[in-house]
């Protein structure tokens, strides 16, 4: 019932749209392996439409029902591990979940990721481009030529010139580049 309530004020507040007005905890990570949905699956103002089960890489089975947050980036949902779920849990169920297109080392070890802007919760937490919040690995690799004392200077210099790698074993970014010096 609490949930329900959070919802319906999550969504009149944002006049429907919650997934581009609200941060996402990204507590999941995992390869797509297959994909079985509905005909009429698909996202439309940050909801889902139909439901769809997700078999990943770990071998857990994944289940979204209709009215849950998302954003599916990824367009080859037929080809095993061309798509990875990104996601933000509650217990089993996703709260909000992200479908983007798998990119990186072969075997998908690391995920590439928008530009880090902020951190929270002492440095524990990255706040990426897109809002979306995602741990940090204690380090972080910070890789450039020109040396930075800590990662919120890596940040604050780079901005938006900076690869950042998310280790999906891990579930967190490792490693930080900077694109320009």
């Amino acid at each position: 019932m609490l949930a329900l309530c959070w919802w319906f004020v999550a969504v009149r507040e944002s006049g429907g749209n919650t997934a581009s007005r609200r941060s996402h905890l990204v507590s999941y990570t995992a390869s797509v392996v297959t994909v079985q949905a509905d005909a009429n699956w698909a996202v439309k103002d940050g909801l889902t439409t139909g439901t769809a089960r997700l078999a990943l890489d770990d071998g857990r089975t994944l289940y979204i029902s209709a009215a849950t947050l998302g954003e599916i980036l990824c367009t080859d949902l037929s080809t095993p591990n061309a798509c990875v779920l990104l996601a933000e849990m509650l217990g089993d169920a996703p709260t909000w979940f992200a479908l983007t297109p798998a990119a990186g080392d072969e075997p998908l070890s690391r995920l590439p990721l928008p530009p880090i802007v902020d951190m929270l919760n002492d440095g524990d937490d990255a706040v990426l481009e897109n809002g979306w919040v995602v741990p940090l690995a204690t380090p972080t690799k910070r890789e450039c030529d020109s040396a930075t004392p800590n990662l919120r200077d890596f940040i604050d210099r780079f901005g938006s010139n900076m690869e950042v790698m998310l280790d999906l074993a891990a579930d967190e970014i490792d490693t930080v580049r900077c694109t320009a010096d």
